[in-house]
């Protein structure tokens, strides 16, 4: 068989290698690399000539055992990954001085002893997470002076001896998100003067001290959500111009110190959402020209400041649903003129008035679902040339004469509606349950009180020529309520006249 022929039977086969989906780097391996599956009970002697990188994946071992890898020198990754690991022993990684990633995750590992990582002096990525680990001991990362990134989410860590990190440095990353942390000391994070992202997200901390990350000069993101955190400090945030990331959703938060976020030229995200917030200072944020988004919803606010958003010059998206807002303001979107996205779904808004959205003239999306509304002011769109997506659904729509000018915006403008379900009228009796946009435009009508008494009419004249003209160009369909409550109370007085004196 020629060289030709031999290609041509193997082409199918290396077209199913070449389109094979690589998701994980184990799934294509390179010449540097060997995985190991579950047929591999125990770490070999020798590996193949030129492996830098061995992965373990869904393999039987139990125990990593002092000079696992003694024979391997020139190894510079190693990873265990769903393994049933329970021990790693003193001295499993010696020799290797030319490691500079360890994985051991997603396995029963519940500690690790204090010279477990010793002499791996050019070690930079430790990711240990996924495992059952309860503590770390002062010591344990002693001699890392080059690792760069430390992760050890979602373990069962509740205590962190303090002086555990204070070897590290070089550390830019410190992941602790999801453990069992309630607490941490002022000077847990003291020597990490490198550091730029830290997570604690996902623990047990109720309460941050005031100066746990005032050695953190370099720091670009803290992550402090789904926590129980009550309040935070006004000096929480020492270095500001680099930090870039503030994640503060989801704690027990009652209230937030004036101009915390005044000095964030950087900062891109800003989450508060889903805390218990019941109002905001007057002064909170500063210019901050990165920051585009914005949630404050799942509070307990009841009002806005006037301006308080105003130095958010480049906010597109402004989340304010599920909180118990009963009003808002022209003021409450001052200096907005950027935004494009506004949530105000799930509050206790009653009316709005018609300048409320004027300075939104970017707007593109309006949510007020889900509030008490019982109509809207004639024009209130009339200022917002981009919108395109109202959703109005949910609300308390007092379907009579004031709906006519929402009515009529809704009929002219059907594509702009995207509520999740259709408008339903709330009054009166007789419409009630009925979808608005179903409705015709004389069935919006007001009923007429005849307050004014047949003794008032007595003093009624006669209408000069001009005027009744005047009044021929209403519409007699929209006027003929009022016309026929009208005569018939000129009938009565008509009537009570006519009666004898002796009578009456």
């Amino acid at each position: 068989m020629t060289r030709a022929h031999t290609f041509i039977c193997l082409l199918p086969l290396l077209i199913g290698c070449s389109s094979q989906s690589c998701e994980k780097e184990t799934d294509c391996p390179k010449e540097n690399q060997y995985v190991y599956g579950k047929e591999v009970s125990h770490i070999p002697v020798s590996l193949k000539a030129g492996v830098t990188e061995v992965f373990f994946v869904d393999s039987n071992i139990t125990v990593i055992p002092k000079g696992a890898f003694a024979t391997n020198p020139s190894l510079e990754k190693i990873e265990f990954m769903t393994t049933p690991t329970v021990s790693i022993e003193n001295g499993a990684f010696e020799g290797l001085v030319n490691l500079k990633h360890i994985e051991i995750s997603s396995t029963p590992l519940t500690s690790l002893s204090v010279d477990v990582f010793q002499d791996l002096h050019n070690l930079e990525e430790l990711l240990l997470k996924l495992n059952k680990i309860r503590s770390l001991e002062k010591g344990l990362f002693d001699g890392l002076k080059k690792l760069r990134e430390l992760q050890l989410h979602i373990n069962e860590i509740d205590t962190i001896e303090e002086g555990t990190f204070d070897d590290l440095e070089n550390l830019r990353i410190l992941h602790l998100a999801k453990n069992n942390l309630s607490s941490v000391s002022s000077a847990l994070f003291s020597k990490l003067h490198k550091l730029e992202v830290l997570r604690l997200y996902g623990n047990q901390l109720t309460a941050i001290p005031d100066d746990m990350l005032e050695h953190l000069s370099n720091l670009k993101e803290i992550a402090l959500y789904s926590n129980k955190i009550t309040s935070i400090s006004a000096n929480l945030f020492p270095h500001k111009d680099k930090l870039n990331k503030i994640l503060l959703d989801n704690n027990m938060l009652t209230e937030l110190p004036s101009e915390i976020f005044v000095g964030l030229p950087l900062l891109k995200t800003l989450t508060l959402n889903g805390n218990k917030l019941a109002s905001l200072p007057p002064v909170l944020f500063g210019e901050m020209p990165k920051l585009t988004e914005l949630s404050l919803s799942r509070n307990s606010l009841t009002s806005l400041p006037q301006g308080v958003f105003s130095p958010l010059k480049k906010l597109k998206k402004l989340d304010l649903s599920n909180n118990q807002l009963f009003a808002v303001s022209e003021e409450s979107f001052e200096g907005l003129e950027k935004l494009t996205e506004l949530n105000l779904q799930y509050n206790q808004i009653k009316s709005l008035k018609a300048n409320t959205f004027t300075k939104l003239t970017s707007l593109t999306t309006l949510r007020l679902a889900h509030n008490s509304l019982g109509t809207l002011p004639e024009d209130i769109f009339d200022p917002l040339p981009k919108l395109s997506k109202v959703y109005l659904n949910n609300n308390t729509w007092h379907c009579d004469c004031r709906m006519v000018p929402l009515f009529n915006w809704m009929k002219a403008n059907p594509g702009k509606i995207k509520s999740m379900s259709p408008e339903i009228c709330n009054q009166p009796e007789d419409l009630k349950g009925q979808e608005i946009m179903s409705l015709k435009e004389d069935q919006l009508i007001c009923p007429v009180s005849p307050l004014t008494t047949i003794a008032s009419l007595t003093t009624t004249t006669t209408m000069t020529t001009a005027t009744t003209t005047a009044q021929t160009t209403t519409p007699l369909l929209k006027e003929f309520p009022r016309m026929l409550s009208t005569c018939w109370l000129l009938f009565l007085h008509t009537a009570v006249q006519l009666i004898p004196n002796h009578l009456k």
